[in-house]
Order: structure tokens, then C-alpha cells, then sequence
């Protein structure tokens, strides 16, 4: 049997091994993901009839990942896993470079081995309809025929469904821009989606496909383009501190920082010579976390990209925990990283979006960032509900509630 070559996932992304960009932002992601586990999963349809699966919605990997139902492994018993028998429009596929020609044999199939932050899984290629929220398409993706314990035995969702540019085996593995293709009665109104996380981790959240929701935004769409495609990653000019420029991105010259919009990571990362720095004048003079009163001020952290400052509030970026409501701990949603070599790499994760609506054109290539107007009740429209979870003592002020938005769905 021949093998696919194999692949690295971070938090929860495939990897091109030979993409040093790729494997760099895969092992920030991954230190974050052991750090501290917030999630935010929603609902698609696969097959005919439709089958349900909840899964991670991941701007930083390429392709869908849901779990076989030919797979014997205890992580996969727990969930709903994929009934190729059970859908007429399903095609096994043999190999991923022949992404439209079934398989002439079970025992004639492409392997797949991917690698996670701690664990992993095997699978084999299938082809079937693929529905996000209203919009429809025929896609390939990996049915996982084998998953380690770690993460998936204890994860509450099934699978991961990536939604970068080009990180995918082959076009016919990238989701969204099959989307672009889809039949008449499923096509994308606009070839984009847009993300809102709400401000609280109990807060209404969501993805949309194919729409803008302009009663999320509490500003005008600030577009900017990719800088290079793979992941949604953009250049930006500086990092500012109460409206001031700090003069983070001057020693990179003409690349200047590059930020990287990241529905699958959990923290802000960034090199940690210049994290480090920052922290120190965001008043965390020695590392992430330190002991505070609830009076205490914590200046803005903002970011200038394409010439618009875009600012987060002190409670944006940091995690409050107090005893008696007066003594307590303060913790940054910012993570320090090794040394890329790859120049400023900034992994905008979960508090950036929390603040940020986010839109991503697929045909434009573009991301628009507008300020977040939290509040507004969802209405009937393409978009998915998204669940928000942080498991039960891996908050970052070590709560052991587990917290969750689940109970509104």
C-alpha cells in the first residue's frame, strides 16, 4: 500500500512539512493549545441524507477531518463518525493526486498520518456533499480511520473543518473555495465568510458563509490584502501602547510584521524578543500573569494595519481573576515564541477576534476588520451558531468551572 507523505498539525491544523512557515506557525499554535484549551465548534452536514458532526471551524489548516466509522479507536466511539454506506453521493477516494477518481479497492487507498500537538490520526480520502450552514458543494476530505486518546477521546466535537487559502492536499480538498463552485441551489452569495466571537466566553458566537452581518460590526470594513497565501496573513505596520507607537516593526524592514488571523489558536503569539517588551509595557514586567487589584489600570494594545489603528481594551487581552472582588490575578492573552527566523510572525488567535469582526474573501484575497459590536441577537441568516467552550481547569486562572455558551443553543 502506497503512503501519503506525512503531515504536521499544530492546535488542530495539516501541515505542509516542507513549508517552513507552515511548520513554524504550526508549533506556536501548539504550545498554546497545551497551554490553554478555549474552542469554539459549530455544526455541518455531510452526505446524503445529511449527517451531522460538530467541528472546529480552523483558519489555519486546509481540509475536513471527521471520524470513520470503520475506525476502532476508543476516541472515536465517542463521537458521531462518518457513515460512507449510509450516503448515496459518497466516493472513496484512492489517491490525492487523483482527487476525482474513486478507489478501485479498500486495499488500493491512500494513508494519510497527521500529526497533532499531542497525538495523532490516520485516515483515508472520501468525496461527498458538504453543507455550511445554506451553502453546499461536492468536496474531498479525511476520514479518519484511526485517533489517538489525546486530544479527541475527551474533545466535544467530532472533527476539524479547515477554511485556510492553500494549505490543502489539492483544490478539491479546500471547502471554501469549492464553496465558490457550489450547485445552484447551495452557491455562496459572496465568496466570503465572516467570523463573530462574542465578548464573554457565554456570549452568543458565529461563522457565516457567504454573507457580511453588518449588525456586528460596531465600525466600517477595513480591508487589507494577503501577503501570502496559505494562512489569512497580512502585513502590518506597528504596535501601538495607549494610541503610541511602539516601533516593533521598524527592524524588519519592507515585510515590516506579518499577522496571521487564527479561529484555531487560543492565545496572541508573537517572537518573544518583542513580546517581552510589550508585556513590560502593558505593566506585566515579568511574564504573562501577575497579582492585581481590581482597580488596577492596564493601558490599550492596539494594532496599525494599512494605515487604521485598531485598538483592544485592557479586558480584551487579559483574564481577571479575583478573591473578595478586590486581590487577585491578572493573566495576558499573550504568549511569547522561540525565535522564528522568519521575522515578525504575530498569530492574531481568539482575543483579537473576540474584539474584531473578521471577514475573509476567498476571490479577493483579502481579510476586513471592523470593530465588534457585541449585543446584537442572531437572526435567521447563513450563518452556523458557534459553541464556546473552555474545558474545566484549563482556564488560564486555573477555574475549574467548566465554562461554556452551550446551554443557549
Amino acid at each position: 500500500m502506497r503512503h501519503a507523505p506525512r503531515k504536521e498539525l499544530g492546535l488542530l491544523s495539516v501541515r505542509e512539512l516542507q513549508r517552513s512557515e507552515a511548520s513554524l506557525v504550526s508549533r506556536m499554535r501548539a504550545e498554546a493549545q497545551q497551554l490553554h484549551a478555549l474552542q469554539y465548534y459549530g455544526e455541518i452536514q455531510v452526505g446524503t441524507p445529511p449527517q451531522r458532526f460538530a467541528v472546529i471551524f480552523d483558519t489555519g489548516s486546509g481540509q475536513l477531518m471527521l471520524p470513520s466509522a470503520r475506525c476502532d479507536s476508543k476516541a472515536c466511539k465517542t463521537h458521531r463518525a462518518f457513515q460512507q454506506d449510509n450516503s448515496s453521493s459518497a466516493m472513496p477516494i484512492g489517491w490525492a493526486d487523483a482527487p476525482l477518481t474513486k478507489a478501485a479497492s479498500d486495499s488500493d487507498r491512500d494513508t494519510t498520518v497527521v500529526n497533532f500537538a499531542a497525538g495523532e490520526a490516520v485516515g483515508q480520502f472520501v468525496r461527498d456533499r458538504i453543507c455550511l450552514g445554506r451553502a453546499c458543494t461536492s468536496a474531498n476530505f479525511v476520514e479518519m480511520t484511526e485517533e489517538s486518546d489525546n486530544p479527541f477521546a475527551s474533545a466535544e466535537w467530532d472533527g476539524v473543518l479547515g477554511l485556510a487559502q492553500s494549505l490543502s492536499d489539492h483544490a478539491e480538498f479546500n471547502i471554501m473555495q469549492k464553496l465558490l463552485e457550489g450547485d445552484r441551489s447551495g452557491a455562496l452569495k459572496k465568496p466570503v465568510f465572516a467570523v463573530y466571537l462574542g465578548r464573554n466566553i457565554e456570549d452568543e458566537a458565529e461563522i457565516t458563509f457567504g454573507e457580511i452581518r453588518s449588525e456586528r460590526m460596531a465600525s466600517k470594513l477595513h480591508w487589507v490584502n494577503v501577503s501570502k497565501e496559505g494562512y489569512w496573513q497580512f502585513q502590518f505596520d506597528d504596535i501601538t501602547i495607549d494610541g503610541k507607537k511602539t516601533g516593533t516593526c521598524e527592524k524588519y524592514g519592507v515585510s515590516k510584521c506579518q499577522g496571521v488571523l487564527d479561529t484555531g489558536s487560543s492565545l496572541m503569539m508573537g517572537p518573544k524578543h518583542d513580546l517581552d517588551a510589550l508585556l513590560s509595557r502593558l505593566n506585566f514586567q515579568e511574564g504573562t500573569q501577575r497579582s492585581c487589584l481590581e482597580t488596577t489600570k492596564f493601558p490599550k494594545l492596539g494594532f496599525l494595519i494599512a494605515g487604521q489603528l485598531f485598538e483592544m481594551d485592557a479586558d480584551d487581552y487579559i483574564d481577571r481573576s479575583f478573591i473578595g472582588k478586590k486581590a487577585g490575578e491578572c493573566w495576558a492573552h499573550l504568549m511569547p515564541v522561540g525565535d522564528t527566523g522568519r521575522g515578525a510572525i504575530f498569530v492574531l488567535g481568539m482575543p483579537f477576534l473576540r474584539a474584531f469582526y473578521t471577514v475573509y474573501d476567498m476571490k479577493a484575497k483579502q481579510v476586513g476588520i471592523a470593530k465588534a459590536k457585541h449585543g446584537a441577537a442572531m437572526k435567521d441568516t447563513a450563518a452556523v451558531p458557534l459553541v464556546s467552550l473552555r474545558p474545566a481547569g484549563d482556564d488560564l486562572v486555573k477555574d475549574q468551572r467548566r465554562l461554556s455558551n452551550d446551554g443557549k443553543r
